[in-house]
């Protein structure tokens, strides 16, 4: 038995008078969000918060960071600020994973429970971090190793950057395939009213100022005020519901045949030599499933930076990443057998996104194909397709998830995932004289609000080891370099030393 979604429904901040949200609490945008999104996918089943209560038997929410939302108790409470008393309450949190570990949740209680009728919804306020140095300097606080990172001016974008300079210099991926994977799902987004990008068109020179290492503003996700809803059930209750004339007879659904995530480490320096989560998670998506990779005929991956839709497609089917981007530049990915169309949306890095919901917006994306959103996309395919993937990354790379939908039920066994190779945890250890490999290195020229002041190098190095050490750079002279020109990744060799009271790396 395979449960079943049955719509989804998005908020954003354009929804409401202008003014009228401007002078709402961070509270009361929040509960805006969320409620709107509730009642809109109601609506759209043909019922109301009052007909489905009583068969409401389960909430999954994502924690709403930017509002202090953390723990179980606030889901209770929104549960029962909703009027949905009596419910059992579920927390995720797997920070940009969120959306899809909540699909997981539900989808793994249904399959224990065929008469679960479970509500999965959330909301967040964040603001974007170009606007608001206070956030940044939270985010900053939240995502980086306060020993090992923040004192050398570790930042999201330039953890993401690092990661993506090594994957550039071991695959043959350019800065040229970058930028045209950008400029493509940016026109995309230019014909969705809902898009963040919608008829913004992008300048060629805003691609040309770089904030960290290849990243420039149109290659990272922004960030916005968003909430999103759906239902999840079994054919069985969606019948009784029918019956009961809780919900409109000709109420249409897709099947959650499989589900996944994996876990790395909480911060980039604890991922030894780099290593992501996506190709465990979605092997477990796929194994629980039955289904072969070469089924899926679309796809959402998450795009928090453009470099990370090539990584994570690259693993989640197998295909080289110099392959991948390639093809992504026509916004498609292989599956294997063929290419497949991806991110009809323009992804986060233009849609809408809140960011440990962002995965609401692939959700949309992946339902507007089927005909269950609110608020579909502009852009669908012809036919909706048999199997759909949504692909979702939280932290630096660290926790990943995989949903995998169908169109039509089919009898599905289950199997067990291919060996995979675990992921190892680094312990940063470094010693003074001992020596070390260049891994990594991006230049960080965007910090506002930060102690150190751009431009500065991060660099990550190896231990014989396979220890990874994260500092800056400085030369035999003591005097900081600020750029990786010169510097080969995998030769160049650096001895630790303590300067101004810090390990840092310094060039043999």
């Amino acid at each position: 038995m395979d449960p079943i979604l049955l719509g989804v429904s998005d908020t954003i901040e354009s929804e409401f008078e202008p003014e009228v949200y401007k002078n709402l609490t961070p509270l009361e945008k929040y509960h805006s969000l969320l409620f709107n999104s509730v009642d809109k996918l109601f609506g759209f089943l043909g019922t109301d918060r009052e007909k489905l209560k009583p068969y409401l038997t389960d909430f999954v929410s994502v924690e709403a960071q930017s509002l202090g939302r953390e723990g179980y108790g606030f889901t209770i409470k929104d549960a029962n600020d909703m009027g949905f008393g009596g419910l059992a309450c579920h927390t995720v949190d797997l920070g940009g994973a969120s959306v899809g570990g909540a699909i997981q949740q539900a989808h793994t209680i249904v399959k224990a429970n065929p008469y679960a009728v479970v509500l999965v919804a959330a909301a967040d306020i964040p603001k974007s971090v170009f606007k608001q140095v206070s956030d940044l300097k939270r985010l900053t606080a939240t995502v980086c190793h306060k020993d090992w990172e923040m004192p050398y001016g570790a930042t999201l974008i330039g953890l993401y950057s690092l990661l993506c300079e090594r994957m550039m210099f071991d695959t043959g991926v350019t800065s040229d395939d970058l930028e045209e994977i950008t400029k493509h799902f940016r026109t995309v987004a230019e014909s969705n009213p809902r898009a963040f990008q919608y008829q913004k068109p992008m300048a060629e020179k805003q691609l040309k100022k770089p904030l960290s290492g290849v990243y420039s503003t149109p290659m990272i996700a922004i960030v916005t005020d968003h909430g999103f809803a759906t239902l999840i059930t079994s054919e069985a209750m969606k019948q009784k519901l029918i019956e009961k004339k809780v919900i409109k007879s000709d109420a249409k659904h897709i099947y959650v045949i499989g589900s996944g995530h994996s876990a790395h480490a909480e911060y980039l320096i604890q991922k030894k030599d780099l290593k992501s989560p996506a190709g465990l998670a979605c092997e477990r998506a796929v194994a629980s499933s039955g289904i072969n990779r070469s089924e899926i005929e679309y796809a959402w991956i998450y795009d928090c930076f453009t470099g990370m839709i090539i990584h994570e497609a690259s693993l989640y089917f197998g295909v080289s990443p110099k392959e991948t981007a390639s093809a992504l530049r026509t916004g498609k990915i292989s599956n294997g057998t063929k290419e497949i169309p991806i991110n009809l949306g323009g992804g986060i890095l233009n849609y809408q996104a809140a960011m440990a919901l962002s995965g609401a917006t692939g959700l949309v994306d992946v339902c507007s194909q089927y005909g269950l959103s609110v608020h579909p996309l502009p852009n669908v395919l012809s036919e909706p397709p048999k199997v759909s993937l949504l692909g979702g990354n939280g932290g630096i790379d660290s926790i990943n998830s995989v949903i995998l939908f169908a169109k039509d039920k089919k009898e599905r066994i289950s199997k067990e995932p291919m060996p995979l190779k675990p992921l190892d945890v680094n312990v940063p250890s470094p010693k003074v004289r001992e020596k070390a490999t260049i891994l990594s290195a991006t230049t960080i020229y965007f910090n506002p609000g930060g102690e150190k002041k751009p431009p500065y190098l991060i660099v990550c190095s190896t231990k014989e080891n396979g220890e990874m050490v994260l500092t800056n750079l400085y030369d035999k002279e003591g005097k900081e370099i600020v750029s990786k020109e010169g510097l080969e990744l995998g030769k160049t060799k650096v001895e630790f030393q303590v300067i101004d009271g810090k390990i840092q790396a310094v060039v043999v």
